[in-house]
């Protein structure tokens, strides 16, 4: 007996079954038993296998790809057990004891579940929405996903798979009308609901979602709940409005830091985290493998000879911030992280008003992380994408974009990159790899990730003067690298992969998360992922139902070296912060208020009638805010506020100030402070202890009492001051020895500080680590 599965024409993410038994063929779709037994003639997929296996000449060059399956696979599938529930469709879910555990404990509390993509996370969520459905009748459930195409196909799976009709799942974003939204969140007789986050945020502070109608909310990609993201808003007012809240959250990795996990943890109100790697024994016999390789290449001598002229401009460029006083690490030690450090700390110095020198430096911090971009551009990309981003930097308005194409060796670095028509060697490296696998396997889908937009352009281009099929896939709306696509093109373009009208898709990063992408037999990453989430996710588009194969392509002694080894590290760690972070929450519970709603029960807190609350109710932590209009309030008192309140906080030392300490001592409205205190808190100048609100350089200056002096300004020279410490001596303090606010060094100013004397060349100096009072 010989089985083939046949994508639907009318439905690509349908498939029908054709078996040929030695005498005749069957075929599971409902149109065989109509066309075969009462006309005598083929159904559509008949027709496609005959086809495919050459018994019929094919009237069109575009053929359905017909998927044969092996003995042993047919075997395996007809031993498949499937979910038998109430609210599940027959022999729609093949029952997995994974998948069941893991629904057993997102029944019990807040869950976050971590699986590889393919093994059923969305599974798991239609199986607990379809027990609570169950349980209790007219409760609701809503899912959100980042992105509208995924939005839309998470209806589609629990339309497929669930027994619900279409008029009880309903997709809301932001492209529906605000009348037909509204309708839909005050309409309980819709069960389910699919949404964008901040959509379902949106109305959500307009007044038209009762949150507490929600019997579980599901957060699909929760590894995006950081700081202001609407998801995170979203759990906090979900857990505080509804009695008994039920939170699921998604993912196929968390994040590669411990404390990034913890965030996301915190910010959905997590209790428990289950997860499976594909190691182990209960998911590894529904994950056929995937064997990855890497290639490393060298750099073309025109590359280098670029490369070269890149790097003496960035050591240039650093050694003017070493004289300035702001970098003290040896050029060797300095690199995109350290800049990024120092220009957060010269902008939180603006924030608080101190300018001055500061938007100079800054200014030249902006320059050197174009310069490194530039660098990785042609170490790791292509010297067409480092062209382009060159012409954007000569035709910008920033000031550091100014003065960087005013330096002689930028335009001496423009005319080498325009010289230089030489490709990537991991351009033929690639070209080569993909013309290997489509000998050995022609029917296979080849799927390419390439960071930069510019790259996948020219990859495309490359793939297809060699004869071969390949197709761009980017994101969509405006961008500076020209048109997007729309979400209707990607669909198009992800159909016609589906069906075999291409080969290869290249793709940047919205390849990578949530959106249906068929399974490629072969993924190629031109340049290493150094993040954890995306190394999963692009491994994750093959080795789903089949055997898979991604290769990484490296520079050697670039920064695809270090990237590398970065993301496969912290692929390879994760399970054991997953271990460490449900450790941490061993005991945790979210506080719930009155009892359980007993299965069979209406749920107790539906919408019987059209209710309200509050148009503008903004977000809530642990105790309510009220909505604030940032329009009405100038920049310029703002700034004001800032500087006066870190002032006060400052001489408040270690025991800080409250909310009301704050708005009680400063002359600004409540708004204004409010908005200044949360703003040093973003910033890191402040931190919040309870109810109060602390000055970092205080709590610094208790931790070490020896080192605090009291410093009087006596004179001012250019370049330095004479100060005055603890009315004991004087000494000399060089702009560069000082770090903190500049608008303190100022004739008659007094303050406390972290400092250290010296004696140099017999000269008594001193240096200023920390303003910690004035």
């Amino acid at each position: 007996m010989r089985v083939w599965d046949v994508p639907s024409q009318e439905d690509p993410s349908k498939t029908y079954r054709v078996t040929f038994d030695g005498e005749k063929f069957t075929c599971t779709c409902p149109d065989y038993v109509y066309r075969a037994k009462k006309q005598g003639r083929d159904c559509k997929h008949i027709y496609a296998v005959k086809v495919a296996e050459g018994l019929l000449a094919s009237p069109t060059p575009n053929q359905t790809v017909v998927q044969e399956r092996t003995t042993e696979e047919v075997e395996r599938v007809e031993m498949r057990q499937f979910v038998t529930h109430p609210m599940v469709r027959t022999e729609t879910i093949e029952d997995r004891d994974y998948q069941r555990g893991m629904v057993g404990g997102a029944l019990k509390g807040n869950t976050l579940v971590v699986l590889p993509t393919a093994l059923g996370k969305t599974v798991i969520a239609e199986l607990v929405a379809a027990e609570l459905l169950h349980r209790h009748p007219r409760c609701r459930i809503l899912m959100m996903a980042p992105t509208k195409p995924l939005v839309l196909q998470h209806r589609q799976s629990f339309l497929k798979h669930l027994n619900i009709s279409e008029g009880e799942a309903v997709a809301v974003t932001g492209e529906v009308v605000d009348t037909n939204r509204r309708m839909v969140w005050e309409n309980p007789s819709i069960r389910l609901v699919f949404s964008t986050p901040q959509t379902a945020y949106n109305d959500y502070r307009r007044g038209w979602i009762r949150l507490e109608e929600f019997a579980l909310l599901v957060f699909d990609e929760c590894h995006r709940s950081r700081s202001r993201y609407a998801y995170t808003r979203l759990a906090s007012e979900y857990v505080r409005k509804c009695p008994w809240p039920r939170i699921l959250g998604l993912t196929a990795s968390p994040g590669s830091e411990e404390e990034r996990v913890l965030e996301v943890v915190k910010n959905l109100w997590i209790e428990r985290i289950v997860w499976r790697t594909e190691e182990d024994e209960d998911v590894s016999s529904y994950i056929p493998g995937v064997k990855v390789a890497w290639v490393k290449l060298g750099l073309p001598q025109s590359y280098e000879a670029i490369r070269s002229r890149i790097k003496r401009m960035i050591e240039s460029t650093a050694r003017q911030l070493q004289t300035y006083g702001l970098l003290r690490s040896p050029l060797e030690g300095i690199n995109r992280k350290v800049i990024v450090q120092l220009m957060a700390r010269l902008r939180a110095e603006i924030d608080s008003g101190v300018k001055g020198q500061n938007m100079h430096y800054v200014a030249l911090c902006s320059e050197l992380l174009s310069l490194y971009h530039a660098l990785e551009l042609i170490e790791s990309q292509h010297a067409y994408s480092l062209r382009e981003y060159l012409r954007e930097i000569s035709n910008s308005e920033l000031k550091s974009h100014k003065m960087l194409s005013r330096r002689p060796e930028f335009q001496e670095l423009v005319r080498m990159a325009e010289k230089c028509s030489e490709d990537h060697s991991k351009v033929e490296a690639l070209l080569a790899l993909v013309d290997q696998h489509l000998r050995e396997k022609p029917g296979d889908r080849i799927m390419v990730f390439a960071n930069i937009r510019h790259t996948a352009e020219i990859l495309v281009e490359r793939l297809r003067s060699r004869g071969v099929s390949a197709h761009l896939f980017i994101g969509k709306g405006e961008g500076k690298m020209g048109p997007r696509m729309s979400q209707e093109e990607q669909k198009k373009i992800l159909d016609a992969f589906r069906r075999g009208e291409f080969k290869v898709l290249v793709a940047t990063s919205i390849g990578e998360e949530g959106l249906d992408i068929p399974e490629c037999g072969y993924v190629i990453f031109y340049e290493p992922a150094v993040s954890g989430i995306r190394y999963i996710q692009r491994r994750g588009r093959t080795g789903r139902r089949l055997p898979g194969k991604v290769t990484i392509l490296i520079t050697e002694k670039t920064v695809d070296e270090y990237y590398f080894r970065e993301g496969y590290r912290r692929a390879r760690k994760m399970a054991k912060i997953l271990e460490n972070v449900s450790k941490k929450l061993s005991g945790f519970k979210v506080e719930r208020r009155g009892p359980e709603p007993k299965p069979g029960e209406p749920w107790p807190w539906r919408r019987d009638a059209l209710e309200v609350v509050v148009e503008g109710e903004l977000e809530k932590t642990k105790e309510s805010e009220p909505s604030i209009d940032t329009s009405k309030i100038s920049y310029g008192e703002l700034l004001r506020c800032r500087r006066e309140l870190y002032d006060r906080l400052l001489e408040a030392g270690v025991k800080g100030l409250s909310m009301a300490d704050a708005m009680d001592l400063l002359s600004h409205s409540p708004d204004i402070v409010r908005i200044s205190l949360n703003r040093l808190v973003r910033d890191g100048l402040v931190v919040k202890s309870g109810e109060r609100y602390v000055a970092k350089a205080a709590v610094k200056a208790s931790k070490a009492p020896e080192k605090v002096h009291e410093i009087m300004v006596e004179k001012i020279y250019p370049g330095f001051a004479i100060v005055v410490v603890d009315d004991r001596f004087r000494a000399r303090l060089d702009a560069t020895a000082y770090n903190g606010p500049r608008d303190l060094i100022k004739k008659g100013k007094v303050f406390k500080a972290l400092a250290t004397i010296h004696k140099i060349d017999g000269k008594t100096t001193i240096v200023i680590h920390d303003v910690v009072r004035t």
